[in-house]
């Protein structure tokens, strides 16, 4: 019984370096869980005599125990690394703990299928779901990874609340539009963006106040470096008007489609980082709550550009806020991009086309497209014209032979005509956020 007493031994060891690991934390936390569904059994085998454990059971719990020894030494090996070693070295502990789960999980079913365990705690361990859960753990651990890489340095997140006037200093205006006029400011010393309302839909302050402290209840949920910031609203009573404004973070870049235009040549280094930020964005929005909340309105211009080219997405956050103060513009703005450009072949062949997350990945492909060329899609075409390319002929503007083929390929199965085919953006994150240092040390930068 040396092996039984082995295992349970490892597990506990296991469970203590857990609790003081803070990386890889999805990954890390089905391990455990996984670990402790198979303890169960295992615990029952200590009461049986050595004698009653067949060959075939002793070899599965032997490789039971090298697994979970050799989980103890990527743990102590984490652990024994600085700062610098775990951010350089974080791709490899990821792709290691991702190895570790599956070799678990097949020893597990294993194990489960030779004691013929009660079927509820063996589909924990069929392989569907396995591979299911696995996907969604490396993926949620990668964006984690990314997220907590660019908070280094950057300045603390601020609770989203109602903001007064007074704190909100060396506002300079940036541009005028029929609705607001877009300011840039400082608050607590922080770059800000300031839409002050014109004309607001109403005075009834009490009624503003309670759309706005339910929907930030949602978007704390939603706090990212790979989504814009917002610090709040600010409603000034001291005319006979009451002024609305939305406080967000300045991305002193502008939007995607601004940073294409202004430079269409930059090196895939920075191309492939600015996909990747904005599949990141896109995820955690997807991930966030129990059904998948979907955008509805993706363009290049709903992601804006901060320093070192990182990527935020918006447009999303306080509507209904935004709504009640101010009603949306009928007024036609030129748009660089037709809007039918992003619109999915089959929203194209029908106006009672139901939007779903296959129409969202589509119009994502058109945005790693503009990152990938740099160029507009469907340059000059009417919307009729895109309808009669797109719809009719069945045709997707060419990915450049330069552009990586993981990229390449991504951007290909979001703009599928079928929509079954078209990825998910954890797909898109489990292919994108590997260790592009690898994938860029094959491509020109």
């Amino acid at each position: 019984m040396d092996v039984v007493e082995g295992i349970l031994t490892a597990a506990k060891v296991i469970y203590d370096q857990s609790q003081q690991m803070k990386c890889c934390k999805k990954q890390k936390a089905r391990l455990v869980h996984r670990m402790e569904m198979v303890l169960r059994p295992v615990r029952l085998l200590q009461r049986q005599p050595a004698c009653a454990l067949s060959a075939d059971l002793e070899l599965i719990l032997q490789s039971m125990l090298g697994l979970l020894e050799e989980a103890q030494r990527l743990f102590d090996k984490y652990k024994g690394q600085n700062w610098l070693e775990k951010i350089v070295r974080a791709g490899d502990m990821l792709e290691q703990f991702a190895d570790l789960n599956t070799r678990f999980s097949d020893v597990a079913e294993g194990l489960l299928l030779q004691l013929q365990v009660e079927q509820k705690v063996l589909a924990c361990f069929e392989r569907q779901v396995v591979s299911k859960e696995s996907r969604q753990d490396l993926a949620e651990d990668k964006v984690s990874l990314k997220e907590m890489l660019k908070e280094q340095g950057a300045d603390p997140p601020l609770e989203i609340a109602e903001i007064k006037k007074s704190l909100i200093t060396n506002l300079t205006c940036v541009m005028e539009a029929k609705q607001y006029m877009l300011y840039k400011g400082e608050y607590y010393k922080f770059p800000v963006a300031v839409k002050v309302f014109k004309n607001p839909l109403t005075t009834d302050t009490k009624k503003v106040r309670k759309i706005f402290e339910e929907e930030i209840r949602a978007l704390k949920r939603l706090e990212s470096p790979c989504i814009l910031r917002m610090y709040g609203i600010c409603i000034d009573e001291t005319g006979s008007i009451p002024e609305y404004s939305i406080v967000m973070e300045y991305c002193e870049q502008g939007t995607l489609r601004e940073v294409l235009k202004r430079e269409p040549d930059l090196p895939w280094k920075i191309r492939t980082e600015m996909a990747s930020d904005a599949a990141a964005g896109l995820y955690r929005l997807h991930q966030t709550g129990g059904m998948c909340q979907l955008h509805r309105s993706i363009d290049s211009t709903k992601f804006l550009v901060a320093k070192g080219y990182c990527v935020k997405l918006s447009g999303f956050k306080l509507d209904q806020t935004q709504s009640s103060i101010s009603k949306k513009s009928k007024e036609k703005v030129h748009k660089e991009v037709s809007a039918s450009a992003y619109i999915c072949p089959e929203g194209l062949a029908s106006v009672n086309h139901q939007y779903n997350l296959a129409s969202e990945m589509y119009s994502f492909g058109i945005v790693l497209w503009e990152i990938a060329t740099g160029k507009i899609p469907f340059a000059g075409c009417s919307s009729k014209e895109i309808y009669e390319k797109v719809h009719e002929q069945k045709y997707q503007e060419p990915v450049g032979e330069d552009c990586p083929i993981y990229l390449r390929d991504i951007i290909n199965r979001c703009r599928d005509f079928e929509p079954s085919k078209r990825p998910s953006a954890e797909e898109i994150v489990n292919r994108l956020l590997i260790d592009q240092d690898h994938q860029n040390d094959s491509v020109a930068v």
